[in-house]
């Protein structure tokens, strides 16, 4: 394998904004979740890729229908106050379909001796989420599909530094509150709270990012490549409730491998092992996180296959990724769809 070597970081990466439900207890939110997916990238967009610009399309889907507490063990019921005496039976699931596209620049600029990139992302989201609640004194459901856009991600720092058998990348962005995004009031027993609306599909806060990570090519070639990035998280106040999410840290990592299809090399077959770790690392603060103390985490392992064509410079991927491990959020599985091609 020899033509592998200009197409080893011929991936783009895109940001997805999921919303999903918080489970709430008398008092506050359960969680309060932040914006970066870990379950939608393939294992090389994270390094600036050859000169030129992109456009990328992502299609995740990610389908849950249990809910977590902090334990790690499955909500089946919560208290709805302390004082209104009332237990709430939980049957609840989420599906939601993104649509993300991607807008990449990579310069022949060198800043500090490494390559300098930027991108955009805009996303749009079909949130199907139903949920209900019920008790003997209380009743409550909600069936909710609603497209709209999300909140749009923009980085213009990407910096990466290309070595002979590594690639060294560090990026900042910002992910803007433009999506669809509204609270409403809820009431249970004698407590009424102020919660995001079961139809959103932006997050409310800003949040800032900052990105690190390396990519290992054992071979001259760089046909297979170890990575692992880590991801860090800053989120802003929610709007319109008194709560500002905790910071998380995500690990992304993967193998992955080029397979020649043809003599000529000029189709490649990609193939990789991948997962990632994701943690709250502080509080969630604010007048209405009383349960701020509780942090979420989400544990997931899966599998990449892609074919990159290369004289036309495209590349087409699928992911699939299930949860296995995960505290106050969630849990469920990903399945990606992403296609990539140099404009010029």
């Amino acid at each position: 394998m020899t033509c592998c070597r200009s197409y080893t970081k011929f991936g783009i990466i895109a940001a997805a904004a999921v919303m999903i439900l918080g489970l709430f207890n008398s008092n506050a939110l359960a969680a309060a979740l932040g914006h970066y997916v870990p379950g939608v990238l393939n294992i090389r967009d994270f390094f600036v890729p050859e000169e030129g610009f992109y456009y990328a399309q992502y299609l995740p889907y990610y389908n849950a229908d249990k809910y977590m507490n902090s334990s790690g063990n499955k909500v089946t019921s919560v208290q709805a106050g302390p004082n209104a005496g009332v237990t709430v039976n939980v049957d609840a699931s989420v599906h939601t379909v993104t649509f993300a596209p991607a807008l990449l620049w990579s310069t022949h600029w060198k800043i500090l001796g490494a390559r300098y990139g930027a991108y955009i992302s805009p996303t749009m989201s079909n949130t199907n989420l139903s949920a209900s609640l019920n008790s003997e004194r209380l009743g409550f459901q909600s069936n909710t599909t609603n497209y709209a856009w999300g909140d749009m991600y923009v980085q213009p720092i990407w910096l990466d530094w290309a070595l002979e058998h590594w690639d060294i990348e560090v990026a900042e962005g910002v992910y803007v509150p433009v999506g669809k995004y509204d609270t409403s009031s809820v009431t249970i027993g004698p407590n009424t709270f102020n919660v995001p609306s079961s139809s959103n599909v932006g997050m409310g806060f800003w949040t800032n990012q900052l990105q690190a990570g390396a990519a290992w090519y054992p071979f001259d070639n760089k046909g297979t490549a170890v990575s692992g990035v880590l991801t860090w998280e800053a989120n802003g106040k929610m709007k319109g409730i008194e709560i500002t999410p905790g910071q998380r840290v995500t690990d992304n990592w993967g193998i992955s491998q080029y397979l020649p299809l043809t003599k000529d090399q000029s189709r490649l077959v990609e193939v990789g092992f991948t997962g990632y770790d994701q943690w709250q690392v502080t509080n969630d603060t604010g007048s209405e996180a009383e349960n701020g103390n509780v942090h979420d985490q989400a544990h997931a392992i899966g599998f990449q296959a892609g074919l990159t064509i290369v004289p036309s410079s495209t590349a087409i991927n699928f992911r699939f990724l299930h949860e296995y491990g995960s505290r106050d959020r969630f849990m469920g599985d990903w399945y990606s769809i992403s296609y990539a091609v140099k404009a010029f």
